[in-house]
């Protein structure tokens, strides 16, 4: 008996797969039969699906993807609550504090920051993203070398003491073509030789997901890195470094939140300097970050939003061909029913009608495929104005194949399920007796009356979306920054510390700028540590005015700040409402001055022109004392209300890191590299972070909502394209089977006109009806 049960299942199973390959040749006869028709709906499906895909691609690499971590699941993010930023990340004081007060919970911390590095290759100087991390960081991750070792935490014991660095799989690749004896030579990083320990493995691209450093080097490096004038190590509010924790086996978020407040309470109560007494420590899974959490909401709604949008795209296509489908299974009727009196099964012929529509899905899932591989390489080449480089791995991987595949057959079966019930459900006498071609009388396209409508619908669903988000997008663009309403070019310099000390710095940064006013179209030549709407940083200044007491809870009021010189304000555009610019007289032995933004002068004097005069007081360092007010412009976003903001003089601050903004009546992309070219002249191994227009720098805050608007104008359009294909089979085809009645309403005498409008009616209805 188990001998012939295991025979039936095989002689099934055999002839399960001899029916699969009879039907799939019969659909492959049938589709070459229409070579036209088929053509285009493999072309109309594919679109459908290639946009499915790409979107689909793109979540998953930011979204999905598993992290290649060891046991991420055990792996937590931190940062810092404070009353002004939720999330704000790190100081390495305040990572030392963490990292000692936190021992009995986690099994490490760990902190990482995002630099650009001065890599000096090849006789040319180019600056590459890069990390800093501390000495356990691959070790708490799990990250193995692929050659070599990683960054040991003996790496990271003193403040430039171990010049050593790992390259990224991928820099390694292009720069130095693979090369496994690369281990154990030197590549010059900042001026200085470094050892290299190892090559990082190709999956791991780095702590942020589309931002992958070209080299890791320990975060005891920092200060030779970054070439700083001030101890990148000490300065408690220098907050830029992210933190990863382990938890030990056992220990819950609650017993890590009950550690994490027991420090930061010994930082208040001590009264740590730059600590704000009402900041806490917050943990987050590490699965649950994409990038940053106050971005991740944001790209996880974007991100599903899109993939409704093409869900949609996908699904007017599917309809607009069932459509058609539906005008065949019509005229198939007859053909069906005489295959039916002769003994065909119902389950038979419908396999094999949808075997047709599954291998249109198959077919145009593949061109989908290529499709979204074109679409996802534009957008790796597109020039976006990011401040890094975009490195997101964008190749299908089994997930994305699986996914295409299951829409295709998804769209296969939704396309050809009702047609082929519809066509094989026939009353067998009337439709044997009758003689017309499908009996296609108007009565039988209320189906595909009705999914035209749905198609008109989603398109207008989809055209108001996009006009929506592209009122937004010109609401945004036209939002006056306060700076740069002019023509200008920006380029962002870093003065060696290791080569020039104060004094030399501020003659070499004098003569550069000089030589930037001597290039022709040049009309003003300023410079700023910190230019505004900067996506990299911001900077913080505490402060107290007599007569306005602290917010409660706080020992001091705070502002954004930055170090300009006295050009800055012409070249930017922004202008001094009241008292004076800087000048020669602000020098570091004279009297501390700042220039503020009108928001701060209203905020804390009664009229603008009482601020004039007044002291700024600052606990640890110098007063300053306001010498004029200037106009506001955005600081941190576009959308923002005008902010608090305090000018500091280049000539009483020194700082090596330096944003020259030059106004021109030329072209500012020109500019922006004839200023480049003269910085090389001047000095060829100049440290330049970038160079671009200021239209440029500005279109990072414009990215997302002109992206937004792009894409859903053109899933919009789309739609309504392959909407209007429907309405034009539907009313073709409805003339067609009126020919009849066409011709004999004209021979009683009917005008053309009458018999168009008459034609027309039945199509506008059900644009009007899909409208409303």
């Amino acid at each position: 008996m188990p001998t012939n049960r295991t025979e039936d299942r095989n002689g099934d199973s055999d002839s399960f797969l001899a029916t699969v390959w009879r039907n799939l040749g019969y659909a492959t006869r049938r589709l070459r039969q229409s070579p036209g028709f088929t053509l285009i709906a493999i072309l109309s499906l594919a679109v459908g699906i290639g946009a499915n895909t790409a979107i689909f691609t793109l979540i998953n690499a930011v979204l999905l993807r598993e992290l290649p971590l060891k046991a991420p699941e055990e792996l937590v993010n931190l940062y810092i609550d404070t009353p002004d930023f939720h999330y704000n990340v790190f100081s390495y004081p305040d990572y030392e504090d963490l990292r000692d007060g936190t021992e009995d919970v986690f099994q490490g911390v760990t902190a990482t920051r995002i630099i650009l590095a001065q890599v000096d290759r090849d006789g040319s100087v180019e600056m590459l993203p890069g990390e800093t991390v501390t000495g356990n960081f691959f070790p708490l991750l799990g990250v193995e070398a692929q050659i070599g070792r990683t960054i040991l935490p003996e790496d990271d014991v003193a403040p430039g003491a171990h010049p050593v660095a790992m390259l990224a799989h991928r820099f390694w690749q292009s720069a130095f073509g693979g090369d496994p004896d690369i281990v154990g030579q030197q590549i010059r990083l900042s001026g200085r030789p470094y050892t290299i320990l190892g090559i990082v493995p190709e999956e791991y691209t780095g702590n942020f997901r589309g931002l992958e450093p070209a080299v890791y080097t320990p975060m005891m490096m920092i200060n030779e890195l970054l070439a700083a004038t001030n101890d990148q190590l000490k300065a408690r509010g220098n907050h830029s470094m992210f933190l990863k924790a382990r938890l030990k086996p056992g220990v819950s978020l609650p017993q890590v939140q009950v550690a994490m407040d027991a420090v930061s309470t010994r930082l208040a109560e001590a009264d740590t300097e730059d600590w704000d007494p009402d900041g806490k420590f917050i943990s987050v899974p590490t699965e649950s970050v994409i990038l940053f959490p106050p971005f991740d909401r944001f790209v996880r709604a974007a991100a599903w939003l899109l993939m409704v949008v093409v869900g949609l795209v996908l699904l007017i296509a599917c309809m607009n061909l069932a459509s058609f489908l539906l005008a065949q299974a019509l005229d198939r009727k007859k053909e069906i029913a005489l295959r039916l009196a002769l003994g065909a099964t119902r389950r038979d012929l419908v396999g094999q009608l949808l075997s047709e529509t599954i291998l249109l899905g198959v077919l145009a899932g593949t061109a989908g495929l290529g499709l979204s591989v074109g679409l996802l390489k534009l957008l790796v080449t597109a020039d976006l104005p990011l401040p890094f480089p975009v490195t997101l791995d964008l190749s299908p991987d089994p997930s994305v194949l699986g996914f295409s595949l299951a829409i295709s057959l998804i769209a296969g079966i939704f396309l050809g399920l009702v047609p082929a019930l519809q066509s094989t459900n026939p009353n067998l006498a009337s439709t044997l007796k009758d003689e017309t071609a499908g009996g296609g009388k108007p009565g039988k396209l209320t189906l595909r009356n009705l999914l035209l409508v749905a198609q008109v619908a989603v398109s207008l669903v989809l055209l108001v979306g996009a006009g929506l988000f592209l009122r937004s997008f010109q609401q945004v663009q036209a939002v006056d920054p306060g700076f740069g309403r002019e023509p200008s070019a920006i380029l962002t310099v870093v003065v060696p510390s290791t080569r020039y000390n104060e004094q030399e710095g501020r003659v070499f940064t004098r003569g550069l700028l000089d030589r930037f006013r001597a290039i022709p179209g040049v009309e003003s030549v300023g410079v700023i540590d910190n230019l505004h709407l900067n996506t990299m940083s911001t900077q913080n200044i505490g402060f107290n005015v007599d007569g306005v007491e602290p917010p409660p809870g706080r020992d001091a009021h705070s502002a954004d700040r930055a170090t300009v010189d006295a050009e800055f304000f012409d070249a930017a555009g922004i202008r001094i409402l009241r008292g004076r610019n800087f000048n020669e007289g602000d020098l570091p032995d004279n009297p501390r001055v700042a220039i503020i933004s009108e928001a701060m002068a209203r905020k804390f004097w009664p009229s603008v022109e009482n601020a004039i005069g007044r002291t700024i007081r600052r606990s640890n360092d110098p007063d300053l004392q306001v010498v004029g007010v200037a106009s506001d412009a955005k600081v941190r976003s576009l959308g923002e209300s005008p902010r608090s903001f305090v000018y500091i003089p280049y000539s009483q601050s020194y700082t090596t890191f330096l944003t020259v903004v030059a106004r021109t009546a030329a072209d500012p992309d020109r500019l922006a590299l004839d200023l480049l070219a003269t910085g090389r002249q001047v000095d060829p191994d100049l440290w330049v972070w970038e160079a671009k227009s200021m239209d440029s720098h500005l279109g990072i805050m414009l990215l997302p909502a002109r992206l937004s608007a792009l894409l859903l104008s053109v899933f919009a359009v789309l739609a309504l394209a392959l909407a209007s294909v429907g309405l034009y089979g539907i009313v073709s085809y409805a003339v067609s089977q009126r020919t009849r009645e066409v011709g004999i309403r004209m021979s009683l005498g009917a005008d053309g006109g009458s018999v168009i409008r008459m034609l027309m009616r039945s199509g506008l209805r059900l644009v009007a009806v899909g409208g409303v």
